[in-house]
């Protein structure tokens, strides 16, 4: 077997400098979006509300630089640096908003728009993925397989008879599985095939990704151009975030992975965990934890209902329906009015109060 063989083929017209700039500025969402009691349809713009529709719209979907919406006569919008522009309209039509990219399709045909700027990447394809500022596809017509990032595009692979079996992407890795059994992962703009045969299972993140072989069942972790073995044994169960991983092991402890090295949180399993950008939330024995850079908070002695993980932090109902918020190792008392819903979107809460008021929680300030 060819496990970690070293095979790199440089995607030239990708700088590696970018995935460093991506990283640093992942947690800076502060764009959220809201239809108000008059239904105009909202925006929330860094503590500024900008109305963006006099009409509800059909959809909406958010990431950390701009809206996409389909409004009320079925056209589809892009929200983008305070200003919302017209891209098309929406019939045979879907997207994909992540933090830095918009992908959409009509019929077949994959678009993307980047900072504000709409580009063609592919006239017929049937299978793509998108993360952050990545995005994937097979091109059906030349038996391709291309990544755009960067604002660039390369190809991956070539002369294909079929596309990729399975494939995972994170903020700035990817791992597929080819029509070979071939497992590979682009990262940095290389390309680096892992093993010869496909993995019993994988998850990709922000310079990290971890398998389980089907040869010798070894868990592995490949870490910022680095790669290990961490088990022996086959994990129960492991989750990915933005360089960290939470795992239960086969003999059911709890660990964590963080800055290239492992630590056991429980030495039994967790009622149960989660993992989103820099968070890792668990439960045990009736305790919520967060593990934040490298430290494990204990912050509430119950389980909370309706608990939302942010890049950042976690938002949940405490026992007498009071929102509140962890974030960056702080515990905030978000609002001490009757909340209806609220959602978390990265590092932004949006809070509905009242008769469908809503609110903004973003920094440790609270915007009505």
């Amino acid at each position: 077997m060819n496990r970690n063989n070293g095979i790199a083929l440089l995607i030239r017209c990708i700088a590696a400098a970018f995935f460093l700039l991506a990283a640093n500025d992942a947690g800076a969402q502060a764009i959220s979006a809201y239809t108000d009691y008059r239904g105009y349809f909202m925006a929330f713009d860094k503590g500024a509300i900008n109305k963006l529709e006099y009409l509800p719209v059909t959809s909406y979907k958010m990431g950390s630089s701009c809206i996409a919406y389909i409004d009320n006569r079925n056209d589809f919008k892009i929200y983008y640096n305070g200003q919302s522009k017209f891209q098309l309209n929406a019939a045979d039509f879907k997207y994909w908003v992540t933090d830095y990219l918009v992908a959409y399709k009509v019929g077949q045909v994959l678009y993307v728009n980047d900072a504000g700027t709409k580009k063609t990447l592919c006239y017929y394809n049937t299978k793509m993925v998108v993360n952050d500022s990545l995005l994937s596809w097979f091109d059906d017509s030349q038996y391709t397989f291309k990544i755009y990032y960067n604002g660039r595009t390369a190809e991956l692979e070539s002369s294909l008879l079929e596309p990729p079996k399975v494939m995972k992407a994170g903020p700035n890795t990817l791992a597929w599985v080819n029509q070979s059994n071939f497992f590979s992962l682009f990262y940095q703009g290389n390309v680096t095939v892992l093993d010869n045969i496909a993995p019993l299972d994988f998850a990709a993140g922000r310079d990290i990704m971890c398998w389980t072989d089907d040869y010798d069942r070894y868990f592995h972790v490949f870490y910022r151009g680095d790669t290990a073995t961490l088990e022996t044994f086959a994990p129960d169960s492991f989750k990915v975030g933005y360089g960290i991983m939470a795992y239960v092991d086969q003999l059911g402890n709890f660990n964590a992975f963080f800055n290239g090295g492992t630590s056991r949180l429980l030495p039994d399993r967790p009622t149960f965990f989660q993992v989103n950008g820099n968070v890792i939330v668990y439960a045990y024995n009736n305790q919520l934890n967060v593990f934040y850079e490298g430290r494990n908070y204990p912050v509430e002695r119950y389980i909370p209902t309706n608990l939302q993980v942010g890049l950042n932090g976690v938002a949940y109902l405490d026992p007498g329906g009071a929102l509140k918020y962890f974030f960056k190792g702080k515990s905030y008392p978000v609002t001490t009015e009757f909340v209806t819903q609220y959602a978390l979107t990265g590092d932004v809460l949006k809070v509905e109060v009242g008769t469908n008021t809503n609110q903004f929680f973003w920094e440790g300030q609270l915007y009505e």
